[in-house]
C-alpha cells in the first residue's frame, strides 16, 4: 500500500508541475491559466504568452489558434463572454510580442466541464499551426 501512495502522490507532483510550466506534451501548445472570473493577467502567463510568440516567429508559423475556455461555475453566457474577454486579452499580448494580428485566429470554447472550478478549465490555449 505505501508503493501505491507513493506513486500517486509523484504522479500528482508530476501533473501539477506540468501545469505550472505551461505547456501540456505537444510543443507548439502553449497554456495560459486564469483566476477564477477574471481575465487578467498573471506575470506567469504573460511569460507564457512570450514564450507562445517566440515559438511561432522562429518557426515561422502560418497562424496561431487561441482557444478560450471558462468553467462551468456561473451561468452559461456569463463563462461564453469570459471565455471571449480571455481569447481578446491573450491575442493583445501576443501582438505586443509582435505577432501579426492576422495570424490570429480566436475560438471562445465558452464553458466546459463540470461545476467543478479547476484551473484547469480556466484557460486558454494558444496553439501554433505551422
Amino acid at each position: 500500500m505505501p508503493l501505491i501512495r507513493t506513486a500517486l502522490f509523484c504522479a500528482a507532483l508530476l501533473l501539477g508541475v506540468t501545469n505550472a510550466v505551461g505547456q501540456q506534451s505537444d510543443p507548439g501548445r502553449f497554456l495560459v491559466y486564469f483566476d477564477e472570473f477574471s481575465a487578467n493577467l498573471t506575470p506567469q502567463a504573460r511569460g507564457i504568452i512570450a514564450d507562445a510568440a517566440r515559438r511561432a516567429r522562429d518557426e515561422k508559423a502560418t497562424a496561431l489558434r487561441i482557444e478560450a475556455r471558462a468553467s462551468a461555475t456561473g451561468s452559461q453566457l456569463a463563462n461564453r463572454y469570459l471565455a471571449l474577454t480571455r481569447s481578446q486579452v491573450v491575442a493583445d499580448e501576443l501582438a505586443k510580442n509582435g505577432i501579426d494580428p492576422g495570424l490570429l485566429r480566436q475560438v471562445a470554447i465558452g464553458q466546459t466541464g463540470s461545476d467543478d472550478p479547476s484551473v484547469a478549465e480556466r484557460r486558454v490555449d494558444i496553439v501554433i499551426e505551422r
